[in-house]
């Protein structure tokens, strides 16, 4: 006999709460009644046999009667949380996870998402034993790159999927066009710092507000349910945000049509008697939504826009808002989400159920049906589908085409560093790529452009989808252009670039006499310790791309035998070391002929570049496997530098090799962007034993997930260096240097 799922948290009610204590029902759903949106979402969702088990289970008893525990997680990454505890419990168990609905909480930047240890282990922990963590926006995505989790997908709120009505957003938007503004509630946070725009949004509503919903503190909820402590009184005359500074009659009102709910059903029940609701609360106003009613996000964190954003309910700011004119703008914000609600969310329901699915748990019936969109169309129509190609990113325009199955474009969001700088404007056709495909274009603020390096993303403001090449990282430098070297039959080199890579090249600059010296003091170093611990020590050198294609130099500019590369290379033949060997996989990559090894427009290797360099180190290394530089390559439209520079099209077909599931496991990511940056990992089950220490810059990425696999334990390293005391920790077995030719002005050292 199968057994069933076990669902943490309630399954969306908590049973007689009419004759529960406040604070024992407000403890069972989680300390927020909000939580019971999503619990009961998950338990409709799931078409398994479930039992519930609570946040402190026991992991022997989940052990003998789950197969698989379901975590409807909430805001779980937050600095203020350490769960250690959970994490514990859960590895105890043994048993394979479910993550649906992640999120990060933070006010302002992911910047503060700083996870506590016991947090971080747990984050692993899902990594490693969930198929695909559900996560709930772009912002949490961003959280988990920064830790090196990979495996995951922004989908939303499971909460999203609750009413099975494939037409709900028509349906809503109908009604709000034609229904009355006279009967509104209000969801606010009642937080001290969210007083003055919580105040303003409760005037504005006047007499049509005939409900304002308590899902936390816990004093709202109690005074809601009727409880007249002397703890509550306290909280109501002084710390209860905008509802403290009530007039004396007004706040007797609100307290009167004051409401908290331990029942899902029964909150999304009561909201039908209204025409919308208003708030800072998401599930407060997505269980309107979900209830057939308008309703409107009001937003002061990054946790609250992420959901709204990606789950396409409206949604506006709350900095800058004019609370007097709320019911204009939800007007507004109702009738430009409600009308494309229905695809977005039948897109979104394809991908969660497909996540479920990859768990080998049963989607209902009800959520495949949402996204197969049965019911929502007349015979013969086709649900609305749009994608579409993110292609120039400069300090002037952002652009690139989307296509539909329709023949109206979507709208498209485009973000920089964060910031929405608006919808784009359509511009033309494209019927080179489709028949309904049409440029888009947006011109970048002045004022927008905060930093030389930035983030750049189009989404589709529908559902929040990324267009192909979204997100990318890319510079604005006003003199990028002059960086760029415009070659033979289009190749696109460096100059002007703070390492002087052409007068290195041509041995214009060579290494001094103290350079020289410091290297060998390094590589004796190295050579030392790595026989002190009976270990193997490789330098690999990433070749200049300018040497590779030294006959694509513009005409006059030779490459020189003489350049630092060439000194550091006679310098090893001249030490006698005896477990250090030097890599400079310029010899294979100047023959190879298979596909391109650096992309015209880029300045980095390309997939098929970087195994080539790997197999000639394993080659090195007397591994007889050899890297895999036959495996498959498709090609893709990728992100080129030195393309990105010249301010036009930043993007060029590149050989990429398809990867398996990663066998590695990442194990622990500092979260450091770029020099600085390190990861540890775990191997994959044919991996050999040995630990790897490898220091490394930007060449490096390409080749970690291959390293990776090969041993039993990786630890990476951004940095041109290593501490001795990582060394001392790690104990490698090999340590690998990778470095970019162009940075060997610069001796390395162990520190």
């Amino acid at each position: 006999m199968t057994k069933p799922i076990a669902i943490m948290g309630t399954p969306g009610r908590v049973p007689a709460a009419f004759r529960r204590d406040t604070a024992g029902a407000f403890a069972e759903v989680g300390h927020n009644t909000g939580n019971l949106a999503f619990q009961h979402a998950v338990w409709t969702l799931l078409d398994e046999e479930k039992v519930s088990i609570s946040f402190d289970f026991k992991p022997d008893e989940v052990r003998e009667t789950a197969r698989l525990i379901c975590v409807p997680a909430a805001n779980f990454l937050y600095a203020g949380f350490d769960l250690g505890g959970l994490a514990d419990r859960l590895e105890a168990t043994g048993l394979p996870l479910m993550v649906l609905g992640l999120g990060a909480q933070a006010m302002r930047d992911i910047a503060e998402v700083k996870l506590q240890p016991g947090t971080e282990r747990l984050l692993r922990l899902f990594a490693e034993r969930c198929a695909c963590i559900a996560v709930r926006g772009r912002h949490t995505g961003a959280v988990l790159e920064r830790y090196g989790v990979k495996n995951f997908e922004v989908l939303g709120c499971p909460s999203n999927f609750i009413n099975p009505d494939p037409r709900m957003g028509a349906g809503i938007l109908e009604r709000w066009r034609d229904g009355s503004r006279d009967r509104m509630g209000f969801a606010p946070t009642f937080y001290s710092y969210n007083a003055s725009f919580e105040g303003a949004l409760h005037a504005a509503l006047g007499p049509a507000l005939v409900e304002i919903v308590a899902q936390d503190p816990l004093p709202a909820v109690a005074l809601a349910r009727g409880d007249r402590t002397e703890a509550v009184a306290q909280w109501l005359e002084s710390k209860a945000g905008y509802l403290s500074a009530l007039p004396e009659q007004e706040r007797r009102r609100a307290v009167g049509v004051l409401r908290a709910y331990f029942s899902a059903e029964a909150w999304m029940e009561s909201y039908r008697r209204l025409d919308g609701v208003v708030g800072s609360r998401i599930h407060g106003v997505n269980l309107a939504w979900q209830a057939g009613r308008a309703g409107l996000v009001v937003s002061y964190d990054l946790r609250t826009a992420e959901l709204a954003e990606t789950m396409g309910i409206p949604l506006v700011q709350s900095k800058g808002l004019e609370a007097s004119a709320v019911l204009r703008i939800m007007d507004e914000a109702v009738q430009r989400c409600a009308a494309s609600y229905d695809a977005g969310r039948a897109a979104l329901a394809e991908r969660f159920a497909q996540a479920v699915a990859a768990h080998g748990v049963k989607p209902a019936a009800h959520l495949q049906a949402l996204a197969k969109r049965e019911g929502a169309t007349s015979a013969g129509a086709t649900a609305p589908r749009s994608w579409g190609f993110l292609e120039l990113y400069n300090r002037h325009r952002i652009a690139g085409w989307v296509a539909s199955n329709q023949a109206t474009p979507p709208e498209l969001r485009i973000r920089l560093d964060g910031q929405d700088l608006g919808l784009a404007k359509i511009i033309g056709r494209r019927p080179e790529v489709a028949p309904n495909a049409w440029s888009f274009s947006l011109e970048v603020p002045q004022a927008a452009l905060a930093r030389t390096v930035m983030r750049v993303e189009a989404v589709l403001a529908a559902n929040g989808a990324h267009l192909q090449n979204s997100p990318v990282v890319t510079s604005f430098a006003e003199d990028d252009g002059r960086k760029v070297l415009q070659g033979r039959d289009g190749f696109l080199f460096l100059q002007n670039d703070t390492n002087g890579v052409l007068d290195q090249i041509q041995a214009r600059r060579r290494l001094t006499p103290a350079e020289l010296e410091a290297w060998a003091d390094f590589f004796r170093d190295l050579d030392a310790t790595a026989v002190a611990r009976g270990a193997q020590a490789f330098y690999l050198v990433a070749p200049n791309k300018e040497c590779v294609f030294a006959d694509r130099l513009p005409q006059g500019i030779e490459v020189s035998e003489e350049r630092p590369v060439r000194q550091i290379e006679a310098l090893v033949r001249s030490l006698d070391l005896r477990a250090t060997r030097l890599v400079y996989p310029l010899e294979a990559l100047t023959r190879a002929e298979a596909h391109a090894v650096y992309p015209r427009g880029d300045s980095h290797w390309s997939d098929y570049g970087a195994m080539l360099a790997l197999a000639e180190l394993e080659a090195a290394l007397g591994d007889d496997s050899g890297a895999s530089v036959e495996g498959e390559y498709r090609v893709e439209y990728r992100n080129a530098d030195l393309l990105a520079k010249l301010g036009g099209v930043c993007v060029e077909p590149q050989p990429v090799l398809k990867r398996a599931r990663p066998a590695a496991t990442l194990l622990a990511d500092n979260g450091v962007v770029n020099t600085g940056r390190r990861r540890d990992w775990r191997g994959g089950a044919k991996a050999r034993a040995g630990r790897l220490l490898m220091a490394h810059d930007s060449f490096g990425d390409w080749l970690i997930p291959s390293l990776a696999e090969r041993f039993g334990a990786t630890t990476t390293i951004w940095n041109a260096s290593v501490d001795r005391r990582v060394l001392e920790e790690v104990a490698p077995t090999v340590i690998l240097f990778e470095r970019a030719e162009r940075f060997l002005t610069v001796p390395a050292r162990i520190c």
